[in-house]
């Protein structure tokens, strides 16, 4: 019975862990686009949406709360995975300890996800009945593209 219960957490750990990953692909990607200010997220949406002036001023105040929220839940998956880590420096780690460490991790992670769908989710709203199928499709490929796996090292490490 106790294997069954392990093995069970385990799985919830991985898929928990596999989201954890996507998400901060996701996050990178954003993040890596928001430093060129001509061709922020933000600004590329309004501008393959075609916004209207109201529905730009609408999503740039969303955009705005989604960032501080954001931010703030990054600096808590930063903490956590630091505190993970730290566990490195001990030659005796209980697997419950390293468990929950990761486990924090990856629920951080998870309410950054959530936050994020549901942002998007009010940009969606936001969208007139013409624009829902791009916004669609904009999102899809925005998905497809964070989950294109990475060739080697990263070019800091090379």
């Amino acid at each position: 019975m106790k294997q069954i219960l392990k093995n069970k957490f385990a799985a919830w750990l991985i898929a928990l862990l596999v989201l954890a990953n996507i998400a901060t692909l996701v996050f990178y990607w954003v993040g890596h686009l928001k430093t060129q200010k001509e061709n922020s997220p933000k600004e590329f949406l309004a501008e393959k949406l075609n916004l209207s002036e109201r529905q730009k001023r609408l999503y740039f105040d969303l955009a705005k709360e989604h960032n501080e929220n954001a931010n703030k839940i990054r600096q808590e998956i930063k903490i956590n995975k630091e505190q993970f880590f730290e566990l490195l420096k001990s030659n005796n780690i209980l697997d419950s300890i390293r468990d929950n460490a990761a486990l924090k991790v990856s629920l951080a992670i998870q309410s950054l996800d959530i936050l994020t769908f549901e942002h998007f989710k009010k940009v969606r709203a936001l969208c007139s009945a013409e624009q829902k199928p791009k916004f669609d499709e904009l999102i899809q490929k925005m998905v497809n593209a964070v989950n294109r796996p990475q060739q080697g090292p990263p070019p800091s490490m090379k």
